[in-house]
């Protein structure tokens, strides 16, 4: 069987992205027209968490005929969610916060000029081309090319039957063949033990001690080293981070940094970055922009886009308990 193709792409006018039906939702891709975005927009890596979420809660929206032949039949859809309520699950709140991203990187075109929301022809797009994003996140390993099946061999002893077209003749010697070899193989191995029981052990050798193994080996750790680590715990050398995390003004996609990110120092945050907050430590000190590049890497510098900050922070107290915080760079 082939490999399964990807969906194709299709650039969308120059002027107005294509309508998307419910039934293409996820089948191609749309490039947006030129000249909808401010920046580069790039969907980033969906996390593991993320997509195990996703795995065991597809992303699928019901609705309801009212009229017509089928009133009353139900059609599940594909979709992408856009908004969400403050107690939905972290993976939800996650996307949500991406479609966000994808909103402040859009040009006037593509708004609402009277209420500042995303025209629903973009939406569309948005929500078919992330979904085929995810789909290739989720996607499943190549599978190893299956091996032919192994034919039993014939035991000694044991009658066989002749299958497919073989010839009788040709099967028969062969069965003769391996009961001699077996046969000899007997003679053989009757023949090493008499000569091994009736010849005297060497002694042992000066320069070699015998290898003394513990009846009962310890068993090695079964401990996983990613069982250690915590969702919204800042790594032990990072403390500063933990205020941000348990502040409930923190976003939401902040809120998954967990006791293994360690953050990358820069002078500037990469281009990949599409949020970031500010933290202000006063005393003089330079403010610190945090994100999140392509990679889902945890990056710090001194300087940030200001399109990409969200909100900013202030770390209180005595810097004096903030040992780890590096000086600023450049």
């Amino acid at each position: 069987m082939g490999k399964s193709t990807s969906p194709s792409k299709h650039q969308c006018l120059l002027t107005l992205p294509c309508t998307v039906l419910l039934s293409e939702v996820g089948k191609r891709y749309h490039a947006f027209p030129k000249g909808t975005f401010r920046t580069r927009f790039a969907p980033p890596a969906v996390p593991c968490s993320m997509l195990s979420h996703i795995k065991a809660h597809p992303l699928t929206w019901t609705w309801t005929m009212k009229a017509g032949p089928k009133a009353g039949k139900s059609f599940t859809v594909p979709t992408v969610p856009t908004s969400c309520r403050k107690d939905s699950p972290k993976a939800i709140m996650w996307i949500v916060s991406i479609f966000h991203a994808f909103k402040s990187q859009l040009t006037p075109c593509a708004l609402d000029p009277a209420t500042g929301w995303v025209l629903p022809t973009y939406v569309k797009v948005y929500q078919n081309n992330m979904l085929i994003h995810l789909r290739g996140q989720q996607a499943h390993p190549v599978a190893k090319p299956s091996s032919p099946p192994s034919h039993p061999r014939a035991q000694p002893g044991i009658p066989s039957h002749p299958t497919g077209n073989r010839p009788l003749a040709e099967i028969e010697a062969l069965r003769a063949e391996i009961m001699a070899l077996h046969a000899k193989f007997q003679a053989f191995k009757t023949s090493f033990k008499s000569d091994l029981s009736s010849s005297p052990s060497p002694p042992p050798s000066p320069c070699t001690a015998p290898t003394v193994v513990p009846p009962n080996p310890p068993s090695p750790s079964t401990t996983s080293t990613s069982s250690m680590v915590e969702e919204g715990k800042a790594h032990s050398n990072h403390p500063w981070l933990q205020e941000i995390i348990d502040s409930p003004r923190c976003p939401p996609l902040f809120k998954h940094i967990n006791s293994s990110m360690v953050p990358n120092y820069s002078h500037a945050l990469p281009d990949d970055v599409q949020l970031s907050i500010v933290v202000m430590f006063g005393s003089g000190l330079p403010p610190w922009h945090l994100g999140f590049n392509s990679n889902s890497n945890l990056c710090v510098a001194n300087i940030g886009l200001a399109d990409s900050i969200i909100i900013m922070f202030l770390i209180h107290g005595d810097l004096s308990i903030y040992p780890c915080i590096p000086s600023p760079i450049g």
